[in-house]
């Protein structure tokens, strides 16, 4: 494909009134949820089906544009990406679409490499996998693949249909991602060869069942995948939502099948109607399933995973963003046996009972957490009032942890959320850490390079190392050949438009509840 060809569809996609897809994934259609979206209610005017493209707050119908206030998921703000200019069923992400869309010119120790998902992404998710909206990018080594794991995930929203799948997973080339993530394929798939949903949801009403099954963590163990997932129950205010259970998912087949492991289960309500596509071993019945603990287990619904000295880490919050982190271990052998674990109590002491001992202060938000041999250290990457990506270093893996360091804030990406490091920042390129974010505006996947050779961790501070220099408009640049035919934005490029044509700053503006 010609860079001319290139630019020249780009361009027609800018069109918000077209009904076509834009540089970035749209907030799919009517009133889209601003992140990992789990259904709100009852069927409304635009058809049967729940879900974010036909049934999010107000039920908007074909060819109405409705501010968005819908406050589901992961990202859980209100999405301030509505447009005066739309009149189709879409809704278009401001950030980096249509004729105001801009981008980012940062200088300093941040850049964007990359669009991971969504539309013209290099891997053109959206026609290959039928991936047009996801968030999340939870990434582990498995053999000679690096496995790559997203949340809520939607196909091309229409009246009639999103194709929600609750969590899907694609594979991509192992090694430093230089020059971004090399997507190979998609795992499991459907007969169409798109990406299938892992542990699909029950998508039952907001707060009445299963609204969605979101993964927290993954990690490769031998020739065994597991995942930590989330049952969401309902998405509520800001910054919260409530779950039914978290539980351990295995892959025996690299990614292929799933089967949750029933003994896994941390259940927080008597919740038992999951999709009957969902394998339990053994089977999840009545005599089988763990006891229901609401207070015992409430603090250990999203996870992070690290293997160290035979250990596998499990770092632990509540579900919602505002919680503290605790921590647990258990061999790597016995990773299957709850009987196992070991939960840090202090000091060097660990027991054999939940202690709720706290080793991250509240609020913690999605966690991911990597070894980093260029700093000789344990990194956390969460995103915080102080910053989108805030980043903590220890030198074991319970801490102590130091105060965080924003690499990100809300100059750079202003509705930004969930850092998850890639495994190849465990030794990387020297100093340079890797990592997927994800926006709720453009509900889709980045990834990010930072130089942590521009801090001092011991004596972290908000300062990102990182100036917004200037923004381009997304119309100027695909016009200069900012953007090349495999997505990758080239930054010398980038700032020779910004000298020409700088365009106006985006408002940094903090979502309600955060």
């Amino acid at each position: 494909m010609s860079r001319k060809s290139f630019a020249t569809g780009l361009l027609a996609a800018l069109s918000v009134a077209s009904m076509s897809t834009a540089l970035i994934a749209p907030a799919t259609s009517l009133a889209q949820s601003s992140g990992s979206a789990g259904s709100l209610g009852s069927a409304g005017s635009t058809g049967s089906q729940s879900g974010p493209c036909n049934n999010f707050l107000g039920n908007f119908a074909p060819n109405s544009l409705g501010v968005n206030m819908t406050t589901g998921s992961l990202a859980n703000a209100a999405n301030s990406v509505a447009g005066t200019a739309a009149s189709s069923i879409r809704e278009f992400p401001r950030w980096i679409t249509s004729d105001q869309g801009t981008i980012p010119v940062l200088k300093g120790a941040t850049s964007v490499l990359q669009l991971v998902t969504g539309p013209t992404s290099p891997a053109k998710t959206d026609s290959t996998y039928n991936i047009y909206g996801t968030d999340l990018g939870i990434m582990f080594n498995h053999g000679n693949e690096t496995m790559v794991m997203f949340g809520d995930t939607f196909g091309d929203c229409v009246p009639s249909g999103n194709d929600w799948r609750s969590n899907v997973m694609l594979t991509a080339q192992s090694g430093v991602p230089t020059d971004g993530l090399k997507i190979t394929g998609a795992r499991p798939k459907d007969n169409n060869g798109y990406a299938a949903a892992l542990v699909q949801g029950a998508h039952q009403a907001n707060g009445v069942g299963e609204v969605t099954v979101i993964p927290t963590a993954a990690i490769s163990l031998g020739d065994t995948m597991y995942m930590r997932v989330m049952s969401v129950r309902d998405w509520n205010a800001p910054g919260g939502w409530n779950t039914n259970y978290s539980a351990l998912v295995r892959s025996e087949d690299d990614g292929t099948t799933w089967e949750v492991l029933t003994d896994s289960m941390r259940r927080v309500t008597d919740f038992n109607k999951w999709n009957g596509s969902v394998d339990f071993v053994p089977p999840a019945t009545p005599e089988n399933l763990p006891p229901v603990d609401a207070d015992g287990w409430y603090g250990m619904q999203m996870s992070a995973f690290v293997e160290h000295d035979g250990y596998l880490y499990e770092y632990m919050t509540p579900s919602g963003r505002r919680g503290p982190a605790t921590i647990a271990r258990v061999k790597i052998e016995n990773v299957e046996d709850p009987d196992a674990y070991e939960w840090f109590a202090g000091g060097t002491t660990w027991a054999d009972e939940p202690t709720g001992h706290e080793i991250l202060p509240r609020p913690v938000e999605e966690l991911s957490v990597s070894y980093n041999e260029h700093l000789g250290k344990f990194v956390a990457l969460t995103s915080m009032a102080s910053g989108v990506v805030s980043m903590r270093v220890a030198n074991e893996p319970q801490g102590p942890w130091s105060p965080p360091q924003t690499l990100v804030d809300r100059r750079m990406f202003p509705n930004a959320y969930a850092p998850m490091i890639h495994p190849a920042s465990i030794t990387s390129d020297g100093e340079h850490l890797y990592y997927t974010l994800s926006t709720w505006d453009a509900y889709n996947v980045f990834l990010l390079r930072t130089d942590l050779s521009k801090f001092n961790f011991q004596a972290p501070n908000s300062d990102t190392h990182t100036v917004v220099e200037s923004r381009v408009k997304v119309t100027d640049a695909v016009e200069a050949g900012v953007i090349d035919d495999e997505g990758v934005i080239d930054e010398q490029k980038l700032e020779e438009v910004a000298e020409v044509a700088p365009a106006a700053a985006e408002p940094a503006a903090e979502p309600a509840g955060r």
